[in-house]
């Protein structure tokens, strides 16, 4: 199964590749301190591949969250909220103003500047606009719509061709008293853009697509390229299952007159 890191061309196959990683990506990195006793390292490379770190005072890893930088049009949302692990709640919206299409959990790569704004006068914001990413998981490329829906067979309920499900909202019933809402989330749509990108790092081929899913929303998709049997193309259907991710955009208060 490939790794989340795997899905920006970053796949590792044991602990001691992982640690090796780190390093590099920590080196190579911009570093910047987001709050007391906290410094964050950003490493950007090829096709927007993104991987941020972050630091506690005693040099310990205490987050590291691999990434696809997002470039698709953003979408509004509201019920902006920090959960206590650090994910992001928000609520989709239809339009500015509009109504709610769903509720999703994601990863914020801006996460930091959310929990600052939240000590600062005025605090966090609650309502603004979101560009989403997401890590494939399990991927699923078809023709076009219609080979999608022929796809599902006599399955039931059948999904419409464009769907987004927050999966990380729902329980499990062997859930244990520690379980939280995660990250995840299953979709379908169009492919609108797809480029095909190599690691600088580690010579990994991954998959950069776009894809419009309910609502139009849309969000930008990293596939290993052994996920994919072939390069996507701009009609095809791609669904399946995704880590999300996402970046509301927000100004970083530390940097505030500099």
């Amino acid at each position: 199964m490939t790794s989340h890191f795997g899905t920006i061309g970053l796949e590792v196959h044991d602990r001691e590749e992982y640690a090796g990683l780190l390093r590099r990506l920590h080196g190579l990195g911009h570093a910047e301190p987001v709050g007391p006793g906290l410094t964050r390292v950003v490493w950007t490379g090829t096709g927007g591949a993104r991987v941020e770190l972050e630091i506690d005072e005693e040099g310990a890893l205490t987050y590291a969250l691999p990434a696809l930088v997002p470039r698709g049009a953003p979408v509004p949302v509201r019920g902006i909220a920090l959960a206590p692990d650090g994910t992001a709640h928000v609520e989709l919206l239809d339009g500015p103003g509009g109504e709610m299409l769903c509720p999703l959990p994601v990863e914020l790569t801006d996460r930091a500047e959310l929990r600052a704004l939240g000590c600062a006068p005025g605090g966090a914001p609650t309502e603004g606009t979101l560009r989403l990413g997401a890590l494939a998981e399990r991927i699923a490329l078809h023709p076009d719509e219609a080979a999608y829906d022929a796809a599902q067979g006599d399955r039931e309920p059948r999904f419409a061709p464009d769907f987004l499900i927050p999966a990380g909202l729902f329980r499990p019933d062997d859930a244990g008293p520690e379980w939280a809402p995660s990250p995840h989330a299953l979709f379908a749509g169009e492919v609108v853009a797809a480029e095909r990108a190599e690691s600088e790092l580690t010579g990994g081929v991954f998959h950069r697509i776009r894809v419009r899913t309910v609502g139009g929303i849309e969000v930008d998709v990293a596939a290993a390229d052994t996920q994919l049997p072939h390069s996507p193309a701009p009609g095809q259907w791609a669904e399946g299952a995704f880590f999300m991710t996402g970046s509301l955009g927000l100004p970083a208060p530390w940097r505030a007159g500099h």
